[in-house]
């Protein structure tokens, strides 16, 4: 342990070391280097070899090529085109706009775009585990430097290619394409772009890096619902109506006129109706049944593979049922019970689309959340349940809704050798299968 507290630090500036010396250099660079410095090793004794005399040579084309990076840098700008939203795991291109602010045409420009590097802490480290470790030697798995790059490169959530820039003309612009891998769900953050623009042999890159900061949410990975699924829950009684869902106040559905009644409130008459008739007249309202479905995810547990796959799981779902008629509430506890509804009148699915990306395990108590499903029950048409396993406090959520009448359909997050026996209408999914088991079903 106090090994592997020592060596974060060291591991932390040893990637990032490596990191600029890739960037410096061209593959045609690195083999003159290596070129350079075996020819030093065989000609040291000058008198057995003219080989010292290529080591010069190479020696002083490397010292020739460094300082003419030096002399003249690119007088160009950025701007980054992202898109709204990425999905994990789904590769994505955007575009970096470079324009010519100077008085040379600019060729052979690299764009290369910095996110920021989050390294994993001490903590995360110990309780996650990189894929396919088992197969590395055992010396690789005590170090544990490879699961730390593993886990640097998932926190910074996105790997990202160069992008060659085309030749750009005197106050011109030019487009480079960057080709980008989203490797979690969540905020990621860029923070600099970087022009890399080569020396005249080719060996080297000078770097010139601008300030560009910007984040870009990363949905949650997605999978195809199977056609056949059909979760069926009949309509329900919505007090105020489905005209509420974009009203403030009641506001029921629209029926027909009729004469004034002692109690009607004011604001119900119809005035231009009234004036014609030289009485009262009020519009008649009468309340709707509508279907309002909600989908519950567990955020309780310590197991952060399978959170993924809830979250993946709810994801889909909210998909799949996005174009159905009626309201779609989705429920999650996180500092505190939190509910958002998708439908007419409200957010839209990809506001609870993001909502899922950004959402962390929680261990706060689960008994406000069970209040909060308690007192929305008599709104749910259904409810949709995604959870990690099925412990007491999965069993008790499920309780509250069940005894008051909703139907459900409860999707079970579990280990691949998890022999427990659930319930038969339960959806029991593999972490780590999820797309074969959803096919399934």
């Amino acid at each position: 342990m106090a090994f592997r507290e020592r060596a974060f630090p060291t591991w932390t500036r040893l990637t990032t070391i490596n990191r600029r010396a890739t960037r410096r250099n061209s593959d045609r660079g690195r083999l003159l280097q290596t070129g350079t410095f075996i020819c030093g090793a065989v000609g040291l004794d000058t008198d057995l070899s003219f080989v010292y005399q290529l080591f010069a040579l190479l020696f002083c084309t490397l010292v020739f090529a460094r300082l003419s990076i030096r002399v003249r840098s690119p007088e160009v700008s950025v701007k980054r085109q992202l898109p709204k939203y990425a999905t994990a795991g789904v590769p994505f291109e955007y575009l970096i706009t470079v324009t010519n602010n100077g008085h040379h045409v600019e060729r052979d420009l690299q764009a290369l775009d910095n996110p920021k590097i989050i390294p994993p802490d001490l903590a995360q480290f110990e309780r996650m585990r990189e894929p396919g470790e088992e197969t590395r030697n055992a010396y690789d798995r005590w170090l544990g430097f490879h699961r730390f790059i593993w886990l640097q490169k998932l926190n910074t959530g996105i790997s990202l290619k160069p992008a060659d820039v085309p030749d750009v003309d005197l106050l011109s612009h030019a487009q480079a394409i960057v080709e980008a891998t989203p490797l979690r769900r969540g905020s990621v953050y860029f923070e600099s772009t970087t022009i890399l623009h080569p020396d005249p042999f080719g060996l080297n890159y000078g770097a010139t890096e601008f300030d560009n900061q910007e984040h870009l949410t990363v949905l949650p990975k997605r999978y195809p619902i199977p056609r056949w699924f059909e979760f069926k829950s009949g309509r329900h009684f919505q007090p105020g109506g489905i005209n509420s869902t974009w009203s403030i106040g009641e506001s029921d559905e629209f029926v027909s006129l009729r004469d004034y009644r002692d109690g009607d409130p004011i604001r119900k008459i119809h005035w231009a109706s009234s004036a014609k008739r030289d009485k009262p007249v009020v519009k008649e309202f009468q309340d709707e049944f509508f279907v309002r479905q909600a989908l519950v995810v567990d955020t309780f547990g310590n197991n952060p593979a399978a959170f993924e796959d809830v979250i993946s799981v709810a994801a889909s779902l909210l998909v799949d049922r996005e174009n159905l008629d009626g309201l779609m509430d989705l429920y999650f506890m996180s500092t505190r019970p939190e509910i958002i509804t998708a439908g007419q009148g409200h957010a839209q699915t990809a506001q609870q689309l993001e909502a899922l990306a950004n959402l962390q395990l929680t261990d706060r108590g689960s008994s406000d959340f069970v209040s909060l499903l308690s007192e929305q029950a008599r709104r749910m048409s259904g409810c949709l349940m995604v959870f990690s396993g099925f412990s007491e406090q999965q069993e008790t959520l499920l309780a509250t809704v069940e005894n008051r009448g909703v139907q459900t359909a409860v999707f079970i997050i579990t280990e691949k050798n998890d022999r427990t026996a659930y319930r038969s209408d339960f959806f029991v999914l593999a972490s780590g299968d999820i797309e074969a088991g959803l096919k399934a079903i």
